[in-house]
């Protein structure tokens, strides 16, 4: 299942760190696109502040791509399933 999330992601990063749209469709990790870890936190930065949400340091830690990233906006938001949820079986 896609995040919700994925698509306002992508246009934020294409907008914040003026990276082009096709790179970010093609590569499988931030890296891959292009974006450093310091542009990944201005991308971190524009998410919070456009979903009005917080995202934790252990959850920033392991994000290597924009599905990673909207994947945790969506859980955040409640629009996935949850951590508490995939270990106690709700």
């Amino acid at each position: 299942m896609t995040p919700l999330s994925l698509d306002m992601i992508r246009r934020l990063a294409v907008e914040t760190l003026n990276v082009p749209e096709i790179a970010l469709e093609r590569a499988a990790t931030l890296r891959d696109a292009g974006i450093d870890s310091l542009s990944a936190l201005d991308l971190i930065f524009a998410v919070e502040g456009h979903f009005g949400i917080s995202i934790a340091a252990q959850d920033v830690a392991s994000m290597n791509s924009l599905l990673d990233l909207a994947t945790s906006v969506d859980r955040i938001i409640g629009r996935g399933p949850s951590h508490h949820e995939a270990h106690h079986g709700a």
